[in-house]
C-alpha cells in the first residue's frame, strides 16, 4: 500500500467533488465533502483558485482549465475517449447499466455510465471509487497491472491471508487468458453480477468496460461479446 499524504488527499478529494457537480458547489458543501472546517477548506479552495485548479463563480467552485492544460499537455489521454452517448447506446444494446472505470492510485475509479436507474445512479454517484479487487472492472484493470503491482495489491487486500492472496493473482491470471472478467459486481450491488472487458491504447490497458445486472443477478448472454467488441472498437 503506498502512503498517502493528509494535504494531498484533501486536495485530491475537493478537485474530484468540484468535478462531480458542473453546476457547482459551496465552499460549505466542499467542507463537507472532505470533512474539514469551512476556514481550513477556504485557505485550500483559494489556492487551487489561484492557480487555475478551480474556478470560483457566485460563490460556487467548479473545476478549472488547469488539469485539461496538463491532459493536454501530455499529449496522449489515459483512456481511449468514450463519448456518453456511445455508452448510452452501449446500455440500450445490452439492456444494462454500462460504466467507463480507470485505475487511480490502488482504486477503481468510474469515469462516466450509462443506463443506470435512479437508485443505482445515487449510488454510483456517492461512490464512484473502490479498491481494484472489489469490482469486476477493477480486476481487469488490476490483472493488467506489472506483476509485481498485482503481487503488491492483492497481499494488500488480504493482510494476513495468502492463500487468499494467492486466489485473487489466480483469478488475474485468468482474466488475461479468458480476456474479461465475470463474477460479482461489487459493494455497490451486493449479489449482482457483472461483466468486463479492458480498453486498451496503443496495446496497454489504460480502462475497463462493464455491465452489471442490477436486479436479475445474471447477465444475459451476449453482453460480453458487445461489451468486447465496443472495447475493440474504441480501443482503436
Amino acid at each position: 500500500m503506498r502512503n498517502h499524504h493528509r494535504t494531498v488527499d484533501r486536495v485530491a478529494a475537493l478537485l474530484e467533488a468540484a468535478a462531480r457537480r458542473p453546476g457547482g458547489s459551496t465552499l460549505s458543501s466542499l467542507a463537507r465533502r472532505v470533512g474539514a472546517p469551512v476556514s481550513s477548506v477556504q485557505k485550500v479552495v483559494d489556492g487551487l483558485v489561484a492557480t487555475g485548479y478551480l474556478d470560483e463563480r457566485d460563490r460556487r467552485y467548479t473545476l478549472g482549465p488547469a488539469p485539461w492544460m496538463l491532459a493536454a499537455r501530455a499529449g496522449v489521454p489515459p483512456v481511449p475517449a468514450v463519448p456518453h452517448d456511445a455508452l448510452d447506446h452501449l446500455a440500450r444494446v445490452t439492456g444494462l447499466p454500462v460504466l467507463l472505470a480507470a485505475r487511480i492510485g490502488d482504486d477503481a475509479v468510474y469515469l462516466d455510465w450509462a443506463g443506470a436507474d435512479e437508485s443505482f445512479d445515487v449510488a454510483l454517484s456517492a461512490r464512484v471509487r473502490a479498491p481494484l479487487p472489489d469490482t469486476a472492472a477493477g480486476r481487469v484493470l488490476l490483472a493488467h497491472l506489472p506483476p509485481e503491482e498485482r503481487k503488491r495489491i492483492a497481499l494488500h487486500a488480504h493482510e494476513g491471508d495468502p492463500a487468499a492472496a494467492a486466489a485473487l493473482l489466480e483469478t488475474c491470471a485468468r482474466i488475461r487468458e479468458a480476456g474479461g472478467e465475470r463474477g460479482a459486481s461489487g459493494t455497490l450491488l451486493p449479489g449482482a453480477a457483472a461483466v468486463a472487458v479492458p480498453l486498451r491504447r496503443e496495446g496497454r490497458v489504460t480502462g475497463a468496460l462493464s455491465a452489471a445486472a442490477p436486479h436479475a443477478g445474471e447477465v444475459p448472454a451476449g453482453v460480453a461479446q458487445a461489451l468486447a467488441d465496443a472495447a475493440d472498437a474504441w480501443s482503436g
